[in-house]
């Protein structure tokens, strides 16, 4: 009978472990959802934030250090641009060389895309603390894996852009402009991004004739050198006034201007 009771105690206990440990499963369970929810709901707006600056910031540096790299060296810049000069020898215009200007364009292209495909297999990580504005947990917590991939190819243009640097003076520049479109994976999310950047890869002064005298726009003189005192002659004087013998009234007749004082000294 003691062997019995014994085990009919027993039987009890176990219910309770079991009871107790699917209790402590549920608690966890709970705990966990709600904590997912907390971070989807509140974590996941900063953390993609942070995912786009770093992301962005990375692909800008790899872009600009590629294009330098690879095509600067390669580029014969005296080839770039074409001069168009007048009957005097002097610069009129200029325009690019289409045949540099298509090179650059496709080199560009295709070391952009390759350079994105090598951020593609790059492990990047944000530490969970940064997305909670925390200057103490900054460093803590978890890190989150993210990743950047190409959603297109880039888009490259070879543009021009002019500054006045001085008196009859431009400075030229020659620029490349690539716009990327790439997508940032955080987990449970991703989101569309656009990486631009502007590379500049020639400078091109041109001097021009400087002049005597130079106005701004409001006409006031520019520079220490003042334009000379310009008089203009009376015209309300008449040539008759310079004489001073004759008098009185002056007409005029076909063969000159003939006053009275004249018509007298004719006569005696």
């Amino acid at each position: 009978m003691t062997l019995v009771k014994r085990r009919w105690k027993s039987r009890p206990r176990s219910k309770s472990i079991k009871r107790n440990i699917f209790i402590t499963l549920v608690i966890l369970l709970l705990v966990s959802l709600q904590s997912f929810i907390y971070i989807e709901k509140n974590l996941k707006p900063p953390l993609m934030n942070l995912a786009k600056i770093r992301l962005k910031q990375l692909a800008t540096q790899s872009i600009n250090s590629a294009i330098t790299d690879h095509i600067a060296q390669g580029t014969q810049f005296d080839k770039l641009i074409e001069w168009r000069t007048d009957n005097a020898g002097k610069t009129a215009g200029f325009m690019l060389n289409y045949a540099e200007h298509v090179k650059i364009t496709a080199d560009t292209v295709n070391r952009v895309n390759s350079t994105l495909a090598n951020l593609k297999a790059m492990p990047e990580h944000i530490p969970l603390g940064q997305a909670m504005n925390s200057a103490i947990l900054a460093s803590f917590g978890p890190d989150i894996p993210i990743r950047l991939v190409p959603a297109g190819a880039a888009k490259v243009d070879l543009n021009t852009r002019s500054q006045n640097v001085g008196i009859n003076m431009v400075l030229v520049e020659v620029y490349i402009r690539i716009i990327a479109e790439v997508t940032i994976i955080i987990p449970f999310d991703a989101e569309p991004e656009i990486v631009e950047t502007e590379l500049p890869i020639s400078y091109v002064l041109v001097v021009g004739d400087t002049p005597m005298y130079y106005m701004d726009n409001k006409g006031n003189p520019v520079g220490g050198t003042l334009p000379p005192n310009v008089s203009l002659p009376n015209l309300s004087v008449g040539p008759g006034a310079a004489q001073g013998g004759s008098s009185g009234p002056s007409t005029m007749t076909g063969s000159g201007v003939t006053g009275s004082g004249a018509s007298d000294k004719a006569g005696k």
